[in-house]
């Protein structure tokens, strides 16, 4: 049985890409783009590096972590229950999902759900130095094994409003890229750079690669 060995240079500019062994999508910093391997050839998603909105009173250890940007627009037939949700239908347009996998997501919880219940506006920030681009990676989920939560989140959001039961929703949505979120290293936990929310070192198995990163 013949095994391919992919080369993990960048398909358009040959430069090394950034990403771990039990990763799917990995990172040019050249380009800003991220390479998706899970499928029968490499498939380009554009990158944009979030700017921090937390201040910190020292400057640790700097790492990027993988969010998928889905542009969405909600379909509900039922009149009446669209009437009591239409704010919320009108107002959840974009979908973020989290491309990389943390130990005990559902207690630390899940910051794809968080972001987009919170309606988050990303920032590009950039400035950030190709060295600094280059510290991505953990982008283990593919879009694939993902999809499902294009439907789960907007239902999950709209039953908290009002009773979804035996409501039929439709989900259009585009791949618009992939944000880039800052996350800081503060030992013993990890910071995300947007909410400012924080969870042990542990949850994330690819801390250990990251703190190798020069």
């Amino acid at each position: 049985m013949a095994i391919e060995i992919i080369s993990l240079k960048c398909p358009k500019c040959s430069h090394p890409l950034s990403g771990f062994e039990n990763d799917w999508i990995f990172f040019c910093p050249v380009c800003s783009l991220g390479w998706d391997f899970s499928g029968s050839k490499p498939e380009s998603i554009p990158v944009s590096y979030a700017r921090t909105k937390i201040q910190l009173e020292k400057s640790p250890r700097i790492f990027y972590l993988p969010f998928y940007l889905f542009q969405v627009s909600i379909q509900i037939t039922d009149a009446k229950y669209l009437q009591k949700v239409k704010k919320w239908v009108d107002l959840l347009k974009r979908i973020y999902l989290a491309g990389f996998r943390l130990i005990r997501e559902s207690y630390f919880g899940d910051l794809g759900f968080i972001y987009t219940e919170s309606m988050i506006e990303l920032e590009s920030d950039p400035n950030v130095p190709e060295n600094q681009r280059a510290k991505i990676g953990a982008g283990a989920r593919t879009l694939k094994e993902l999809e499902k939560y294009l439907i789960l989140y907007p239902s999950l959001i709209l039953d908290k409003r009002a009773d979804i039961t035996g409501v039929e929703i439709q989900v259009d949505s585009h791949l618009e890229r992939i944000w880039a979120v800052p996350f800081f290293d503060l030992g013993e936990k990890i910071q995300e750079g947007i909410l400012g929310k924080t969870f042990p070192s542990f949850a994330l198995e690819e801390i250990e690669e990251f703190r190798k990163i020069t």
